[in-house]
Protein backbone atom coordinates (compact mmCIF):
# COMPACT_ATOMS: atom_id res chain seq x y z
CA UNK A 1 0.00 0.00 0.00
CA UNK A 2 1.71 3.20 -1.17
CA UNK A 3 -0.92 5.65 0.07
CA UNK A 4 1.00 7.99 2.43
CA UNK A 5 -2.21 8.74 4.33
CA UNK A 6 -2.17 5.21 5.76
CA UNK A 7 1.21 5.57 7.47
CA UNK A 8 0.97 4.65 11.17
CA UNK A 9 -2.38 2.90 10.66
CA UNK A 10 -3.24 -0.77 10.54
CA UNK A 11 -5.06 -2.49 7.68
CA UNK A 12 -8.41 -0.76 7.52
CA UNK A 13 -10.80 0.48 4.87
CA UNK A 14 -9.01 2.59 2.20
CA UNK A 15 -9.63 6.33 2.10
CA UNK A 16 -10.35 6.35 -1.64
CA UNK A 17 -13.05 3.71 -1.16
CA UNK A 18 -14.62 5.68 1.68
CA UNK A 19 -14.58 8.81 -0.50
CA UNK A 20 -16.34 7.01 -3.34
CA UNK A 21 -19.08 5.63 -1.09
CA UNK A 22 -19.60 8.81 0.95
CA UNK A 23 -19.70 10.96 -2.18
CA UNK A 24 -22.24 8.63 -3.75
CA UNK A 25 -24.35 8.53 -0.60
CA UNK A 26 -24.77 12.30 -0.44
CA UNK A 27 -27.26 12.39 -3.30
CA UNK A 28 -29.66 10.35 -1.14
CA UNK A 29 -29.45 12.64 1.89
CA UNK A 30 -32.63 14.60 2.57
CA UNK A 31 -32.12 17.74 4.60
CA UNK A 32 -34.56 19.72 6.69
CA UNK A 33 -34.68 23.49 6.35
CA UNK A 34 -33.19 23.90 9.81
CA UNK A 35 -30.28 21.54 9.17
CA UNK A 36 -26.97 23.32 9.48
CA UNK A 37 -24.15 20.82 9.27
CA UNK A 38 -24.06 17.34 7.79
CA UNK A 39 -23.89 14.81 10.64
CA UNK A 40 -21.55 11.94 9.78
CA UNK A 41 -21.15 8.97 12.11
CA UNK A 42 -18.48 6.26 11.85
CA UNK A 43 -19.81 3.24 13.70
CA UNK A 44 -16.85 1.25 14.97
CA UNK A 45 -14.38 4.10 14.52
CA UNK A 46 -11.35 2.39 16.06
CA UNK A 47 -8.50 4.84 16.57
CA UNK A 48 -10.43 7.50 14.65
CA UNK A 49 -8.64 7.58 11.30
CA UNK A 50 -11.78 7.90 9.13
CA UNK A 51 -13.32 10.47 11.45
CA UNK A 52 -10.17 12.60 11.27
CA UNK A 53 -10.08 12.16 7.50
CA UNK A 54 -13.71 13.20 6.99
CA UNK A 55 -13.26 16.16 9.33
CA UNK A 56 -10.19 17.40 7.44
CA UNK A 57 -11.56 16.87 3.92
CA UNK A 58 -15.22 17.94 4.29
CA UNK A 59 -16.62 21.36 4.99
CA UNK A 60 -19.31 22.21 7.54
CA UNK A 61 -19.69 18.65 8.83
CA UNK A 62 -20.16 17.26 12.32
CA UNK A 63 -18.11 14.05 12.33
CA UNK A 64 -18.56 11.51 15.12
CA UNK A 65 -16.79 8.29 15.95
CA UNK A 66 -18.39 5.56 18.05
CA UNK A 67 -16.07 2.86 19.39
CA UNK A 68 -16.69 0.06 21.87
CA UNK A 69 -13.00 -0.56 22.69
CA UNK A 70 -11.62 1.65 25.45
CA UNK A 71 -8.09 1.21 24.11
CA UNK A 72 -8.92 2.43 20.61
CA UNK A 73 -11.13 5.20 21.98
CA UNK A 74 -8.22 6.46 24.11
CA UNK A 75 -5.95 6.48 21.04
CA UNK A 76 -8.53 8.57 19.17
CA UNK A 77 -8.79 11.04 22.04
CA UNK A 78 -5.02 11.36 22.20
CA UNK A 79 -4.78 12.13 18.49
CA UNK A 80 -7.70 14.53 18.80
CA UNK A 81 -5.92 16.46 21.56
CA UNK A 82 -2.80 16.78 19.40
CA UNK A 83 -4.91 17.96 16.46
CA UNK A 84 -6.58 20.64 18.55
CA UNK A 85 -3.23 21.80 19.93
CA UNK A 86 -1.83 22.09 16.40
CA UNK A 87 -4.89 23.96 15.14
CA UNK A 88 -6.13 21.24 12.80
CA UNK A 89 -9.44 20.99 14.65
CA UNK A 90 -11.49 23.31 16.80
CA UNK A 91 -11.95 27.08 16.82
CA UNK A 92 -8.29 27.81 16.01
CA UNK A 93 -8.46 26.57 12.42
CA UNK A 94 -9.36 30.05 11.17
CA UNK A 95 -12.02 28.56 8.88
CA UNK A 96 -15.65 29.32 9.80
CA UNK A 97 -16.89 26.34 7.78
CA UNK A 98 -14.35 23.90 9.24
CA UNK A 99 -15.83 20.57 10.22
CA UNK A 100 -15.99 19.52 13.86
CA UNK A 101 -15.41 16.12 15.41
CA UNK A 102 -16.18 14.16 18.56
CA UNK A 103 -15.50 10.64 19.82
CA UNK A 104 -17.80 8.50 21.95
CA UNK A 105 -17.02 5.30 23.83
CA UNK A 106 -19.73 2.71 24.31
CA UNK A 107 -22.14 0.27 22.75
CA UNK A 108 -24.13 1.67 19.82
CA UNK A 109 -26.75 -1.03 20.29
CA UNK A 110 -27.80 0.58 23.56
CA UNK A 111 -28.39 -2.88 25.05
CA UNK A 112 -26.16 -5.76 26.03
CA UNK A 113 -26.03 -9.00 24.07
CA UNK A 114 -23.81 -12.07 24.01
CA UNK A 115 -21.04 -10.32 22.06
CA UNK A 116 -21.20 -7.02 23.94
CA UNK A 117 -21.51 -7.97 27.59
CA UNK A 118 -20.39 -5.43 30.18
CA UNK A 119 -20.08 -2.57 27.67
CA UNK A 120 -22.30 -0.01 29.33
CA UNK A 121 -20.67 3.39 29.60
CA UNK A 122 -21.63 6.89 30.64
CA UNK A 123 -21.47 7.84 26.96
CA UNK A 124 -24.16 5.40 25.82
CA UNK A 125 -27.03 7.90 26.11
CA UNK A 126 -25.02 10.46 24.17
CA UNK A 127 -24.33 7.84 21.50
CA UNK A 128 -28.06 7.30 21.03
CA UNK A 129 -28.53 11.06 20.61
CA UNK A 130 -25.75 11.19 18.02
CA UNK A 131 -27.33 8.37 16.04
CA UNK A 132 -30.74 10.06 16.24
CA UNK A 133 -29.42 13.03 14.21
CA UNK A 134 -27.22 11.17 11.71
CA UNK A 135 -27.46 12.13 8.05
CA UNK A 136 -24.81 9.62 6.96
CA UNK A 137 -23.83 6.51 8.90
CA UNK A 138 -20.73 4.52 7.91
CA UNK A 139 -19.92 1.04 9.20
CA UNK A 140 -16.99 -1.09 8.11
CA UNK A 141 -19.11 -4.18 8.69
CA UNK A 142 -17.29 -6.76 6.56
CA UNK A 143 -16.71 -9.15 9.46
CA UNK A 144 -19.79 -8.33 11.54
CA UNK A 145 -22.29 -11.01 12.46
CA UNK A 146 -24.80 -11.92 9.76
CA UNK A 147 -28.46 -12.75 10.18
CA UNK A 148 -28.66 -16.26 11.63
CA UNK A 149 -31.89 -17.44 10.05
CA UNK A 150 -31.23 -16.06 6.56
CA UNK A 151 -27.65 -14.82 6.13
CA UNK A 152 -28.04 -14.26 2.36
CA UNK A 153 -30.87 -12.39 0.63
CA UNK A 154 -31.75 -13.60 -2.85
CA UNK A 155 -33.73 -10.40 -3.47
CA UNK A 156 -30.82 -8.12 -2.59
CA UNK A 157 -28.10 -10.53 -3.70
CA UNK A 158 -26.24 -9.67 -0.53
CA UNK A 159 -25.24 -10.98 2.86
CA UNK A 160 -27.50 -9.47 5.54
CA UNK A 161 -26.32 -7.99 8.82
CA UNK A 162 -27.70 -9.44 12.03
CA UNK A 163 -31.17 -8.09 12.75
CA UNK A 164 -29.90 -6.64 16.04
CA UNK A 165 -28.07 -4.02 13.95
CA UNK A 166 -30.81 -3.46 11.38
CA UNK A 167 -33.54 -3.22 14.00
CA UNK A 168 -31.74 -1.09 16.59
CA UNK A 169 -30.35 1.38 14.04
CA UNK A 170 -33.80 1.68 12.48
CA UNK A 171 -35.25 2.49 15.90
CA UNK A 172 -32.76 5.21 16.80
CA UNK A 173 -31.71 6.73 13.45
CA UNK A 174 -33.92 9.38 11.86
CA UNK A 175 -36.18 9.00 8.86
CA UNK A 176 -34.07 9.36 5.72
CA UNK A 177 -30.78 8.42 7.36
CA UNK A 178 -28.35 7.12 4.73
CA UNK A 179 -26.31 4.12 5.90
CA UNK A 180 -23.18 2.81 4.22
CA UNK A 181 -22.23 -0.75 5.15
CA UNK A 182 -19.53 -2.99 3.70
CA UNK A 183 -20.01 -6.57 2.47
CA UNK A 184 -23.25 -6.89 4.47
CA UNK A 185 -26.47 -4.99 3.82
CA UNK A 186 -29.00 -3.79 6.39
CA UNK A 187 -32.26 -5.71 6.37
CA UNK A 188 -35.23 -4.19 4.49
CA UNK A 189 -37.51 -5.87 7.06
CA UNK A 190 -36.81 -2.92 9.37
CA UNK A 191 -37.22 -0.13 6.83
CA UNK A 192 -33.75 -0.04 5.26
CA UNK A 193 -34.15 0.38 1.50
CA UNK A 194 -31.09 -0.60 -0.52
CA UNK A 195 -30.66 2.18 -3.09
CA UNK A 196 -27.10 1.74 -4.36
CA UNK A 197 -24.03 -0.46 -4.23
CA UNK A 198 -20.47 -0.23 -5.47
CA UNK A 199 -17.52 -2.58 -5.66
CA UNK A 200 -14.53 -0.80 -4.13
CA UNK A 201 -10.88 -1.41 -3.40
CA UNK A 202 -10.03 -3.11 -0.11
CA UNK A 203 -6.64 -4.84 -0.07
CA UNK A 204 -7.39 -6.53 3.26
CA UNK A 205 -10.18 -8.57 1.64
CA UNK A 206 -9.25 -8.47 -2.05
CA UNK A 207 -12.07 -6.00 -2.59
CA UNK A 208 -15.36 -5.12 -0.90
CA UNK A 209 -18.89 -4.16 -1.85
CA UNK A 210 -20.34 -1.04 -0.31
CA UNK A 211 -24.10 -1.01 0.26
CA UNK A 212 -26.01 2.27 0.56
CA UNK A 213 -29.40 2.06 2.28
CA UNK A 214 -31.94 4.73 3.17
CA UNK A 215 -34.17 4.43 6.24
CA UNK A 216 -37.86 4.65 5.39
CA UNK A 217 -39.84 4.38 8.61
Amino acid sequence: NDDPRTEYTYGEFPYNSVDLLVDRSQKYVTRRDDDGRTNFVDLGSGSGRLVFYQCLTRRNWETHGIEISQQFHDLALGSCAVGHAEGFFGPDTGQPDASRLAFHHGNALGVEDEFFAHTRSEDNERIQRVLSTAHILFAYSSVWETERTQPFSQDLQAMILSSKWSERLAEVCPQGCVAITTDRALSPDFGWKLVDRADVDNPSLFGSTGFISVLEK
